[in-house]
């Protein structure tokens, strides 16, 4: 009968165990799961039973107080590993030790996770077995919020699902939230976070760009148009639309931002007095001014604060030699506390800048010089075409020169003729910087976008944008490889197995 009852006992552990196993691998409750453990657990009980005083004779034995306090210690172990699961399940800390931080969300995407306040569902339709690379990405998502929730599809086995959402090609990720969708069929980070934007932004903000006067176009694609600067604001859910001011008696209601990038010539009075009445009732304007620029707008950026210099910033510390830059490309690297670069550790580049500064500041607004060139720079003054470029002591701008400034009223404070709302202004002297020339060079796109959308009080949307992940692989050649075989796979392992038994032979 004993050894029934020990047969039936082990039989019991088995099934409990083996029932616990397929709950861990299946992830849910089944009917058929309850099975095996109800089973098991009647046989445990049953050997029990049956062997009761055995059992109680064995617990009151020597050996049996010493092995009950090793299972007391193994018990107590593994209720700490319990806990520390319990708790890094809860609260992880993640470390990514790659140089380009391939394997971590840039700030903007964590900063758009953390506020967001809406659930968004992600589907994937990917071959089954082919959603790996993709899944880690949505991991890490979820990890910073828990309103995004996902799943993978597979298309030929759910053709139904496919047809529903119109799937054309494998590897396809639809975004729903917020009653909109929006579907991507490329898995970076960068895609998916501006579909993830689109989806969760209510409305969509309108940025005017003047025409008539020589502005850069975002429609050409040339080196110095702006069409990359174009894809770059209506994947953050903005509206785009050129506006010629001489054609208008007001500039639209709907203008969330106004930008003037690189006229060439003056503005019309009535221009300018367009402007600036948009200005004092709230408006939001960016200035990208080359040292070209017509006098007119640097008369009419006094009124608010600004003393746009005319001259031609140089930089002589050879800081931009490394990045194959010239005296006349100045570089910012360093940058004054402000909403539009908090964090902001990338330089920026600015090819034939002129100089900004601070004038007469209007009653109730705050004035930020935030970016500045190194001391080794000035404001040149005289012609750069003569090719005779030094400084001259009290007729140049001695450096650190100031080429990204901004204005900001306050609602609580307003200047006269105001009616309430914040006015926004960012000058910067060149219009250079974020044309498709230079737009991906180091942070001069990020500085672009984070100016419209400090200007279009997103301040959410500021942050250094995620880029195309950074291909480090290492290429070997043939011979590079069957070394690495040779040695790795042969030689290290052929050593330690002679060095074993050398040491065996000597303790022998």
């Amino acid at each position: 009968m004993k050894k029934f009852a020990r047969i039936g006992g082990m039989t019991g552990l088995f099934l409990i165990l083996l029932g616990l196993i397929l709950y861990s691998i299946l992830g849910t409750w089944n009917n058929w799961l309850y099975a095996p453990l109800i089973v098991g657990g009647v046989l445990v009980i049953a050997y029990l039973i049956l062997e009761f005083e055995e059992i109680k004779r064995g617990l009151s034995s020597r050996s049996t107080k010493f092995g009950s306090n090793a299972a007391l210690m193994i018990v107590i172990v593994f209720g700490i590993l319990i806990v520390l699961n319990i708790f890094t399940s809860r609260f992880s800390w993640r470390l990514d030790t790659t140089a380009a931080k391939q394997f971590s969300l840039a700030e903007q995407t964590r900063n758009i996770l953390k506020n967001l306040e809406k659930e968004v569902r992600v589907t994937g339709f990917f071959k089954s077995g082919e959603e790996a690379r993709v899944k880690e990405l949505l991991t890490e998502y979820a990890h910073y919020s828990k309103k995004i929730t996902y799943e993978f599809v597979d298309p030929d086995k759910e053709p139904g699902l496919a047809k529903k959402y119109n799937i054309k090609a494998y590897g396809t990720l639809v975004l729903e939230g917020n009653g909109k969708e929006e579907k991507i069929e490329k898995s970076q980070e960068e895609d998916l976070t501006n579909a993830l934007i689109k989806v969760t932004r209510e409305g969509q903000k309108k940025i005017y760009f003047t025409t008539g006067h020589g502005e850069k176009d975002y429609d050409q694609t040339e080196q110095f148009g702006l069409s990359t600067a174009k894809e770059s604001i209506l994947d953050e859910n903005y509206l785009i639309e050129k506006i010629l001011l001489a054609e208008k008696d007001a500039i639209p209601e709907d203008c969330a931002v106004l930008v003037i990038s690189g006229p060439k010539t003056d503005l019309f009075q009535k221009e300018r007095n367009l402007i600036d009445e948009y200005l004092r009732k709230g408006g939001k304007v960016l200035f990208m001014l080359d040292p070209d620029a017509g006098n007119t707008y640097s008369v009419l950026l006094d009124d608010w604060g600004f003393n746009v210099g005319n001259d031609v910033v140089v930089d002589a510390s050879g800081l931009g030699q490394l990045f194959g830059a010239g005296p006349t490309i100045p570089i910012v690297s360093q940058y004054e506390t402000h909403a539009m670069t908090k964090d902001f550790g990338l330089m920026t580049f600015f090819p034939e800048a002129r100089s900004i500064s601070k004038g007469t500041v209007p009653s109730g607004a705050t004035f930020n010089e935030i970016g500045k060139t190194n001391p080794r720079s000035w404001g040149e003054t005289s012609p750069i075409s003569t090719g005779k470029i030094g400084f001259d002591d009290g007729r140049d701008l001695r450096g650190p020169i100031t080429l990204i400034a901004a204005c900001e009223t306050s609602a609580a404070n307003p200047t006269p003729g105001k009616t309430g709302a914040k006015t926004r202004i960012v000058v910067i002297g060149d219009s250079d910087f974020p044309t498709n020339a230079y737009f991906k060079l180091q942070g001069n796109g990020d500085l672009f976008m984070n100016a419209l959308s400090w200007l279009a009080e997103e301040e959410d949307l500021i942050s250094v944008r995620p880029k195309d992940p950074e291909d480090r692989r290492i290429s070997l050649t043939k011979t590079q490889s069957m070394i690495i075989l040779y040695v790795g796979v042969i030689l290290m392992p052929l050593v330690i197995f002679i060095v074993g038994i050398v040491v065996y032979r000597k303790h022998k």
